[in-house]
């Protein structure tokens, strides 16, 4: 079964923290395993440039695993992503917008992602809910979390 969803926007502000504190979180995928639970494993298949190809491993009802094409600009504060394979993840584009604003930095991110697995639509749907809509606040809250914690 395959399930698309348009994209989800989620953005907050993280005030009292800059945007190269977060942009730093951000693009430390090797982390993501300790920041984000649907995460269990993650890791750097090149970096050149501004240009990441990372991997990432996960249960969330069922495992996945998908390999990403991340462009980096860290002057300003963008991170952009498309699948380049994966199981169970087979489409994913997205990306972070980091900026400075007022006393702290406005985090704005966006996804949209195609899931495909042989599972009834409803645990689909709870897939799909689940690496999106459920887990942006948790993960704007992890990331502000480990801001404070590399301080």
């Amino acid at each position: 079964m395959n399930a698309n969803r348009k994209p989800v926007r989620h953005s907050a502000l993280m005030p009292g923290v800059s945007p190269a504190e977060v942009y730093a979180v951000v693009v430390d995928f090797p982390a993501y395993p300790r920041l984000f639970p649907e995460i269990k494993q993650a890791r750097v298949l090149r970096a050149q440039a501004g240009k990441v190809r990372a991997e990432f491993r996960g249960n969330l009802v069922l495992p996945f695993r998908y390999v990403l094409d991340l462009d980096c600009d860290a002057q300003a504060g963008i991170v952009t992503w498309r699948t380049v394979e994966g199981e169970v993840v087979k489409n994913s584009t997205g990306g972070w917008r980091i900026a400075a604003e007022a006393d702290g930095t406005r985090v704005d991110y966006e996804v949209a992602l195609q899931i495909d697995a042989p599972v009834p639509g409803f645990l689909l749907r709870k897939i799909t809910d689940g690496l999106v809509t459920l887990s942006l606040p948790a993960m704007f809250a992890s990331i502000e979390r480990e801001v404070g914690r590399r301080r």
